[in-house]
C-alpha cells in the first residue's frame, strides 16, 4: 500500500507540474512548436499504454487501435462537428462509443476459444476496415464528404488552441497511466499476466479470464477513443483514409514492443523514443528514411533486447540518469540547436547503452558494489 501511494503522489506531482508548462511556456516566450511537440507525445504514450493494457498485460495481440481511435474521432466529429453539440458534452462519449464497440467484439472473439492467437490479431484488424465502411456509406457518419471541425468552438477556460489541446490531452494522458498502472499492481493485473502465460491454467485456477480480458479490452477501447476524441481537432478536416488508416496501429506496436511490454512504463518510453526521431526526421526533410531507420532499429533492438528497453534502463538507473544528463548538458554548452534536438540525442545515448548486454555491462565494472558484509567475508578469506 506504501508503495502505491508513493506512486499516486508521483503521479499527482508530475501532472501538477506538466500542468504548469502552457503558463511558463507563455512567460518565457518558448515557441508554440514545443506545445505541439509535447501534446503529440502525449498522443502516442495515451494509445500505446492503452493497448499495452490488452496486449501487453494478456497476450491477446491486437490491430485494433486505429478502430478505437476512429470511432472516438469520428464521434466527436459528427456530434460537435456536424449536430453542433458542446466538444465537451462530446468528449466522453468518444470514449464511450468506443468503449461499447470494443465489448461487442469481446463478447464473440472472447466467447470463442477458436478466436485466439493470430485469428484475433486479424478480427481485430477487421474491425477498422468494417467501421471505415460504415462511415464512407451514411452520409450522417462522412459519406465520402469528410467532416469539418476547424469550427468547433473551445471552452474559454482551457485557452488558445495549443494550450488547450495541451492540457485535455494531458489529463488523458495521466489518466490512462493511472489505470495502467493500478491494473498492473492489481489483482486483475495478476490475472492477466496469467492468461498472457497460459490461459488454461489460468482458467483451472480459477481466474475469470473472460471478465479479466474483458476488462483491458474496454479499458484498452476507451482511452483510445477517448484520446481519439480530443485528436479530431488536431486534424481539423476527418476523412476515413486519414483516421482508420493502419498507422496508429502500426506504431502503436513499434512503441510497445520498443520499450517493453511487461511494465506500464514500457510503452511511454517506447513512445517518447520512436516519437522524437519521426519528429526529427521529418523536421530535417528526412521524412522517407523515417520507416527504414525505426524499423532496422526495432530489428536490432528485438534482436538485442527482447524485453524491451525499460527493463534494462531500469536496472542501471544510475548510469542511465548520469549519461541523460550529461548528455543534455554537452548538448546546451556546444549545442545551438532546440531542446528537441537535444531530448533526442540524449534518448539515442541511452539507446546505446541499453544494446550493451549484461556480461559486457558487467566486465566494464559497472556491477553493484560489495556489501559491507561481503566485503568483510572476502577479507577473512584472503587472511584465511
Amino acid at each position: 500500500m506504501k508503495s502505491r501511494r508513493r506512486a499516486l503522489t508521483g503521479f499527482a506531482v508530475a501532472f501538477l507540474i506538466l500542468l504548469a508548462v502552457p503558463h511558463l511556456a507563455e512567460r518565457m516566450d518558448w515557441p508554440g512548436f514545443y506545445l505541439t511537440f509535447m501534446f503529440t507525445a502525449f498522443f502516442w504514450i495515451t494509445q500505446s499504454s492503452s493497448w499495452n493494457m490488452l496486449t501487453g498485460y494478456s497476450g491477446y495481440f491486437s490491430f485494433g487501435q486505429g478502430a478505437w481511435f476512429g470511432v472516438g474521432v469520428y464521434t466527436t466529429a459528427v456530434l460537435a462537428g456536424k449536430q453542433g453539440w458542446s466538444f465537451l458534452a462530446a468528449l466522453p462519449l468518444a470514449g464511450f462509443t468506443a468503449l461499447i464497440v470494443g465489448l461487442l467484439l469481446g463478447l464473440v472473439v472472447f466467447r470463442l476459444r477458436s478466436l485466439g492467437g493470430e485469428i484475433f490479431a486479424l478480427t481485430t484488424l477487421a474491425v477498422a476496415f468494417v467501421l471505415a465502411a460504415i462511415a464512407r456509406i451514411f452520409a450522417a457518419i462522412d459519406g465520402g464528404r469528410g467532416a469539418f471541425m476547424t469550427s468547433v468552438p473551445l471552452p474559454e477556460f482551457l485557452g488558445e488552441f495549443r494550450p488547450a489541446m495541451y492540457r485535455m490531452t494531458l489529463v488523458i494522458m495521466m489518466l490512462t497511466l493511472v489505470t495502467a498502472y493500478l491494473i498492473y499492481e492489481s489483482r486483475l493485473g495478476w490475472g492477466l499476466f496469467a492468461i498472457r502465460d497460459d490461459e488454461q491454467v489460468a482458467r483451472g485456477l480459477g481466474v475469470p479470464t473472460f471478465r479479466y480480458k474483458m476488462a483491458a479490452l474496454g479499458a484498452n477501447a476507451f482511452f483510445g477513443g477517448l484520446m481519439g476524441g480530443v485528436w479530431a481537432l488536431q486534424i481539423g478536416f476527418v476523412t476515413v483514409e486519414d483516421v482508420f488508416s493502419i498507422r496508429v496501429p502500426l506504431f502503436v506496436i513499434l512503441m510497445s514492443v520498443l520499450g517493453g511490454t511487461r511494465h506500464w512504463m514500457g510503452p511511454v518510453v517506447g513512445s517518447l523514443i520512436i516519437f522524437t526521431i519521426v519528429d526529427r526526421f521529418n523536421s530535417a526533410g528526412f521524412e522517407n528514411f523515417n520507416q527504414v531507420f525505426i524499423g532496422s532499429l526495432l530489428i536490432l533492438l528485438v534482436l538485442a533486447v527482447r524485453e524491451g528497453i525499460y527493463l534494462r534502463i531500469r536496472e542501471r538507473w544510475v548510469a542511465t540518469a548520469s549519461l541523460f544528463g550529461l548528455i543534455i548538458a554537452a548538448s546546451v554548452i556546444f549545442n545551438s540547436s532546440s531542446m528537441v534536438w537535444k531530448f533526442l540525442w540524449a534518448l539515442l545515448g541511452i539507446l546505446l547503452m541499453a544494446l550493451i548486454p549484461d556480461r559486457a555491462w558487467q566486465k566494464l565494472a559497472l556491477r553493484r558494489r560489495p556489501t559491507p558484509s561481503e566485503s568483510r567475508e572476502d577479507r577473512e578469506t584472503v587472511d584465511a
